[in-house]
């Protein structure tokens, strides 16, 4: 295992994203944009955790690129996310689509999709790459079915959690997953890991709609209250629906607009409320849902790392 992961994780993204013609400027600009690496470290911490039961020591590099698929996809994810919302900045920079425009921006979207299924094919005979279609085609599923519910106040908090179980989840679940095979786990051990994967995301994007809700862009890196005016009832939004924030909401979305002052009633309304932190207490339920799973591995600093992130995910302000 190299003694700094994060290192070796750029050097892998550098590494697969060399000689990618008129599109290499694209592609450098979303490595150098890089967010917290979950995925990545995800797949190296489950690999590792794993092998120390089953004693299988795979290799570093093949760590490092099913690493590095993973964070592809979810790089390719939001160049094509940020398109669809619109969005102006990621991470307190400017959009790709907004200095290339929308063309070679979903361009270069496809082009990262294509380069980590190239990687995930070299581990086809693992199951690997079916894991990593799997988890696109899951992601996709789960972004259409959201959109097909856009300034619908009736969503449920069960149709909202099937939506980000599709769009976000899928993809945490996978690359923990793949991590457990790379680490020779059992059967029962790669599902647990699984299972502690879907729960992480499910509560990682939970969290993620508080802090649309809640933060400014200088904070987030990205607009705040982006879901409100695309439409989207997140769970905190869902839990004010019972309350003052619940008709401004209806009178909105019916018109299908919502801009202004109106967005920032309805956040005030919600900061007055108990929804913020019901929504906070729903994720921290499901991330220690998740930390539990891991009693499936050995005790180690593999599984120490593991269980930090989960705790990780609830507390966080960005």
């Amino acid at each position: 295992m190299p003694s700094d992961w994060n290192a070796a994780i750029e050097g892998k993204m550098r590494e697969l994203l060399e000689d990618a013609g008129p599109l290499q400027p694209l592609v450098d600009y979303l490595a150098s944009t890089r967010g917290k690496r979950l995925r990545p470290h995800l797949v190296m911490w489950t690999s590792e955790a794993c092998s120390r039961a089953s004693g299988a020591e795979p290799a570093d590099d093949d760590v490092l690129n099913v690493a590095a698929a993973f964070e592809l996809v979810h790089m390719a994810s939001l160049v094509h996310d940020d398109i669809i919302d619109g969005a102006t900045e990621r991470r307190a920079l400017p959009t790709v689509h907004l200095i290339w425009g929308i063309h070679s921006a979903v361009l270069a979207g496809d082009y990262l999709f294509t380069r980590a299924n190239k990687i995930a094919l070299k581990y086809s005979g693992l199951g690997i790459a079916s894991l990593v279609n799997q988890a696109i085609e899951l992601t996709c599923e789960g972004e259409v079915a959201q959109d097909s519910r856009l300034f619908d106040c009736t969503v449920s908090e069960r149709e909202y959690l099937s939506h980000i179980c599709r769009k976000t989840a899928a993809l945490i679940g996978a690359a923990c997953q793949a991590g457990a095979i790379l680490g020779g786990a059992t059967r029962e051990v790669e599902e647990a890991m699984l299972r502690f994967g879907i729960e992480l995301g499910c509560a990682f994007q939970i969290v993620d709609d508080v802090i649309d809700l809640t933060s400014d862009s200088a904070t987030s890196g990205k607009p705040s209250c982006n879901d409100i005016r695309r439409g989207i009832l997140t769970l905190p939004l869902i839990m004010a629906m019972a309350g003052p924030a619940g008709g401004m909401l209806e009178r909105a979305f019916g018109q299908r607009s919502v801009e202004g002052d109106t967005v920032t009633e309805i956040r005030a309304l919600c900061e007055q409320s108990d929804c913020i932190d019901r929504a906070r207490e729903n994720a921290r339920v499901l991330a220690l849902s998740a930390e539990s799973r891991l009693n499936a591995l050995l005790p180690s600093l593999a599984k120490s790392a593991l269980a930090a992130i989960a705790r990780g995910v609830v507390d966080r302000r960005s």
